[in-house]
């Protein structure tokens, strides 16, 4: 890893939120894309989702889902249960977070694929009794329907219908169906 990158690594842990979210921008958009130095900062960002500020975990949840492609060992795999948890974090954005980028896991790997999507499922009809559920809903139905546009798999478009059939609230099944057909 360049000295650069080990740089914005190291500043994903400053105080000051100024640098770490230049930080994280940078890191977030070098980690589109595959990268040969993911199990170097592997363990720091496993570290991180156990921290005990909100936005520690939320950089160690982004960034590990960002690097899901770069797994080639799939370490993800033993890990996966730990990063899922968070989608019911106690601060909400860390939840949201974690769910709208969980969905790269999916698509990284064909073998935690269908963990992820389990998950999400039963966290749809868990969270149906929370505070801002509909916010969450969407964000499951978002998530899955990025899996679905990458994968160009149609099958998830049955799963995302049984989805909002659950939702009892006729404005916010307008609502999920209204992004169902913007895909």
């Amino acid at each position: 890893m360049n000295r650069n990158i080990q740089k914005h690594i190291e500043e994903l842990s400053s105080t000051d939120d100024k640098i770490r979210m230049d930080a994280l921008q940078a890191t977030l958009k070098l980690t589109e894309s595959k990268v040969d130095w993911a199990y170097e900062i592997w363990d720091l960002l496993l570290e991180k989702l156990e921290h005990e500020n909100s936005y520690q975990r939320s950089i160690g949840i982004m960034l590990l889902c960002n690097l899901a492609k770069s797994d080639v060992e799939n370490r993800l795999a033993d890990s996966l249960d730990r990063l899922l948890v968070h989608t019911r974090d106690e601060k909400f954005i860390t939840s949201r977070q974690c769910i709208q980028n969980v969905w790269k896991i999916a698509a990284a790997n064909k073998s935690n694929r269908e963990k992820v999507l389990k998950h999400l499922e039963k966290r749809f009809v868990e969270c149906a009794s929370e505070k801002h559920s509909n916010l969450l809903r969407q964000d499951i139905i978002q998530s899955t329907l990025a899996l679905q546009k990458a994968e160009k798999d149609d099958a998830l478009l049955i799963r995302v219908r049984a989805l909002i059939a659950k939702e009892q609230e006729p404005k916010y099944r307008k609502q999920y169906e209204t992004l169902l057909k913007a895909k």
